[in-house]
């Protein structure tokens, strides 16, 4: 998700701003949701670029269990300063390294279950020839529904978080009073 802003307000009041709706990302174990407070979105701001994600509603331990934590989304904010005012830029999504470490393990279980059907295949036929054919179809069958699996995985933690990304913006939006604009005006402002 890309969304694009301005606002009539320089960036260090734009990133001044975050604290009065947001949680600061301190860790705290004793907290159900592991940070500190209680406000629904947790921010984090390092210079003209911040991250926002949402509050887990269920305690920290559980959510470990949950694909909906594994592949929440998290909303990234760049401030560029204006002539008169500031633009900004949304960016959301799951990380990337969470895409990439799961797509890996996909490969993997994929990988190991080929290499297992290839090596195994040849001691079948030499020393169960007539269940050869039934050991094959069960390996393809396990390797399947292990992918199948890990597919299903990334899908439910998208249906838990679905509305998760919208619900980030439209606080942040909403509290610094941000107007969109389209992509080429970004551009333009940031260009001159």
């Amino acid at each position: 998700m890309y969304k694009f802003f301005s606002s009539p307000v320089p960036p260090s009041e734009l990133i001044s701003k975050l604290p009065e709706f947001t949680d600061s990302k301190r860790i705290n174990p004793n907290s159900p949701s592991l940070y500190e407070g209680e406000k629904n979105i947790i921010a984090q701001v390092k210079g003209t670029r911040f991250t926002a994600e949402k509050r887990q509603s269920i305690g920290w331990g559980l959510a470990w269990f949950s694909p909906g934590f594994w592949f929440k989304p998290v909303l990234t904010g760049s401030i560029a300063p204006l002539k008169e005012g500031s633009a900004v830029i949304f960016e959301g999504g799951t990380p990337v390294p969470v895409k990439l470490l799961w797509a890996a393990l996909i490969l993997i279980v994929a990988g190991a279950g080929g290499m297992f059907l290839v090596f195994d295949y040849p001691v079948n036929i030499n020393f169960a020839g007539l269940s050869a054919d039934s050991y094959m179809f069960a390996t393809i069958a396990a390797i399947n529904t292990a992918i199948g699996i890990l597919l299903l995985i990334p899908f439910i933690g998208w249906w838990l978080t679905r509305n998760d990304l919208a619900i980030i913006a439209a606080a942040v939006e909403r509290h610094l009073q941000l107007q969109p604009v389209s992509k080429s005006t970004v551009d333009w402002l940031v260009g001159v």
